[in-house]
């Protein structure tokens, strides 16, 4: 009898959920928008400005930049990223200048990621 309960318990608990829980989804949403781009193939270099979105922290900067090479260092040897944050015009000093030589990636950050404040609380 108490086989007979757990097994119609345990039936109706996964008839309930459906058999499978929903696929779970990702945001398709860019964090990062090409200003310009300036490819030159028989150097085998390229040259990109970028808008980040979202906060404007070294982290994130860094992150996205080296996501940008990494997507495209297959097809060029060097590759400079000049990033630009929001409210930020490429007549702006940029806020990094990522770099790929040499198989790797260095970071420059301005002085305004420099003054950048990191809450205590």
């Amino acid at each position: 009898m108490f086989r007979t309960a757990t097994s119609a318990l345990l039936l109706l608990v996964l008839l309930s959920c459906g058999g499978s829980a929903p696929a779970p989804t990702r945001s398709n949403a860019q964090s990062f928008e090409v200003i310009s781009e300036q490819a030159d193939p028989a150097a085998g270099s390229l040259a990109l400005l970028i808008k980040v979105a979202g906060p404007a922290t070294q982290s994130n900067v860094r992150s996205i930049a080296e996501s940008v090479i990494a997507n495209r260092k297959d097809q060029y040897r060097h590759i400079l990223v000049k990033s630009y944050t929001e409210g930020m015009s490429p007549s702006d000093t940029p806020f990094a200048i990522s770099r790929l030589e040499d198989g790797a990636v260095t970071h420059r950050f301005s002085s305004l990621a420099e003054t950048q404040k990191i809450p205590t609380h």
